[in-house]
């Protein structure tokens, strides 16, 4: 059986991408095409003044819409607008909220999408998921991959590095989840693509390849993860879902975000999620190693880092198994109190602490 795999036409990774879009097939497409841009808040905006200064004399219109959130809501009148006079293509610009507002419209108005991210904050870069926020959780739908993506280096380089961290975490994550995809499979709950299963791995082990030679800060870093963040978004869509990089410990995100009031980055809270989940997946000398990993890249150890209580963590440690019906090792265990509590205090102990600072902008 032949299965259809959608990826982006067009993607576009290097230096000065936005100024040098008038090079490429993307500006083409536009051409006496009606535009409308999605934009997130704050530096953002310079950024779609930018673009717009690139494409003005392509495009026969070009609208300008403003994204506050990624909520049911805004969704609900960005499509109203949109549909009022549709736009041709709609480019979405700024962090994880904005691209994935942006995929959303596009899919319900069968418009198709370019994606200009201003930071590489998540894998919504280039996944065919999206989270929306309906009635305080997040959730996570299914929507079209994106026709383009233009990742400008220089853009990425200048936004805050909690936003990279919070990608990294977001990437990282990866190996927790191909374990409880794996999992699920040996228990017949689901079937296991091979092909996206190694994209998914390879996507994680290329990065952190660099890891040993490079600064966290150089070029070369941030263009490795954004390459690996855009290779997980593509093997989801050859997996049909978000399994090669979801598992258990994005379900202890959304319990964070669901019970305990979101207080941090989704990929900070993800990369919190994987100690725990490694350590379940009896993979506790791997939880041991990526200390030094976890520092160099800025990454949270700590829940207390992030802002949470120890008795948020526990709660959503409880509550994470009922996030999603998914098969996860969170289904080998009975997590007990005792339990959770014994493995709370191994996985995140006092000298974890300390060692990440809550600073940086959100990524909208």
């Amino acid at each position: 059986m032949t299965i259809k795999v959608r990826i982006p036409v067009q993607l576009i990774i290097e230096h000065k991408a936005i100024p040098h879009l008038y090079k490429t097939e993307i500006y083409e497409w536009i051409k006496d095409k009606k535009v409308a841009l999605i934009s997130g808040n704050g530096k953002t905006r310079a950024v779609t003044q930018d673009i717009i200064e690139v494409i003005s004399g392509q495009a026969s219109r070009i609208q300008v819409m403003s994204c506050e959130n990624n909520s049911l809501d805004t969704i609900n009148e960005l499509e109203r607008i949109v549909l009022e006079d549709p736009p041709e293509i709609i480019l979405g610009v700024g962090g994880g909220k904005s691209l994935d507002v942006s995929k959303v419209v596009g899919t319900r108005s069968n418009i198709p999408v370019v994606l200009f991210p201003t930071a590489i904050s998540s894998d919504a870069i280039c996944s065919p998921v999206a989270v929306v926020k309906m009635l305080n959780k997040s959730t996570s739908i299914g929507v079209k991959m994106p026709q383009g993506v233009v990742i400008d280096l220089d853009l990425l380089a200048s936004s805050p590095p909690r936003l990279m961290a919070a990608g990294i975490g977001d990437l990282l994550s990866n190996k927790s989840a191909l374990f409880d995809w794996r999992l699920a499979h040996n228990a017949g709950k689901e079937e296991m693509n091979t092909f996206s299963n190694l994209m998914a791995n390879n996507a994680v082990d290329s990065f952190l390849n660099l890891i040993n030679r490079q600064e966290v800060d150089s070029p070369r870093m941030i263009q490795g993860a954004a390459e690996s963040l855009i290779m997980s978004g593509i093997a989801m869509s050859i997996a049909g879902s978000s399994r090669p990089c979801s598992g258990s410990e994005h379900l202890i995100s959304h319990a964070l975000d669901y019970h305990c009031g979101g207080k941090a980055l989704h990929g900070e809270q993800v990369a919190l999620g994987v100690l725990f989940t490694e350590y379940l997946q009896g993979k506790r000398e791997q939880v041991e190693k990526v200390g030094p990993i976890y520092e160099k890249l800025n990454l949270p150890a700590h829940y207390e880092d992030l802002g949470y209580t120890r008795e948020e963590m526990h709660r959503a440690i409880r509550k994470a198994p009922s996030m999603r019906n998914r098969y996860t090792i969170f289904d080998e265990f009975e997590l007990t109190d005792e339990l959770i509590d014994q493995i709370l205090d191994e996985v995140y102990p006092e000298q974890a602490k300390n060692r990440y600072q809550l600073t940086g902008s959100s990524a909208g």
